[in-house]
């Protein structure tokens, strides 16, 4: 078959396609490939509830939880304790490690050791001493702040403790002492007999350096924190010089 007789069949061939229609193949159709759009949105939705949970890395933990962690690093090392309620000081040293310390009222001269979970306290230097449980300081029953108050200054460890039940918390700004710089934490605190309000210092090194508490009555109590890892040595009087004891002051008032 010549040019001119093929040219000729393919014209014949076309006679009965539509005017502007091209002779031409057309490409295969392309296949569509579903779009899955609920499942990416559910994803998208698991995602957003992990990071919630988890917290994205870098991201700051709240009030409630800094001042938690602070009550327990300063658990881990020993340290110097002032104490302040009123017109009243009291200057000691705790090793919670150890569960030992010891702390004398500087007006008075009464002083007290914890040693072996037993509390040794005396008015004064010359009086005798007298020997109870820590654990018998306050009612298992005692709210957090009766615990708060009343062992401060006999075991500050389970004062601050107290802190982990305050709910009403925030970072009120900065704070700094005597080598130290940190945060300053705002707290309420009550029970069906008494409230307060009082700030938590916080250090850099995640530890608490001050708690200072205001009553509903104007008491004013001060506990401040200083000289961690100080050496603590305390040791229990001698066995003759102790009494069982009689029912010793509320350290509150004594």
């Amino acid at each position: 078959m010549n040019p001119e007789e093929l040219r000729t069949l393919l014209v014949t061939a076309t006679e009965d396609r539509p005017a502007g229609i091209k002779a031409t193949f057309a490409p295969p159709a392309r296949r569509r490939i579903p779009v899955l759009v609920p499942a990416l949105a559910a994803l998208t939705v698991a995602a957003a509830v992990l990071v919630g949970i988890v917290g994205l890395p870098g991201t700051t933990p709240s009030a409630q939880a800094q001042v938690v962690s602070a009550v327990d690093n300063t658990g881990h090392d020993s340290y110097r304790l002032r104490a302040v309620t009123g017109e009243k000081h009291w200057e000691g040293a705790f090793d919670p490690v150890q569960d030992i310390g010891i702390i004398t009222n500087t007006g008075s001269g009464s002083e007290t050791r914890v040693v072996d979970g037993k509390m040794y306290s005396r008015q004064d230097a010359t009086a005798t001493w007298e020997v109870r449980p820590l654990a018998d300081a306050v009612p298992p029953e005692a709210s957090a702040l009766t615990r708060l108050v009343k062992l401060s200054a006999l075991d500050p460890q389970a004062a601050l403790a107290a802190l982990r039940t305050v709910t009403d918390v925030h970072e009120s700004g900065s704070a700094s002492g005597d080598g130290w710089t940190g945060k300053r934490f705002e707290f309420s605190l009550a029970d069906a007999n008494s409230s307060a309000d009082g700030t938590v210092d916080v250090d850099d090194q995640g530890r608490v350096r001050q708690l200072d508490m205001v009553f509903d009555d104007g008491q004013h109590n001060v506990l401040t924190f200083s000289d961690f890892g100080t050496a603590v040595e305390v040791t229990a009087p001698p066995a003759d010089q102790v009494v069982a004891d009689s029912g010793l002051p509320d350290p509150k008032k004594s």
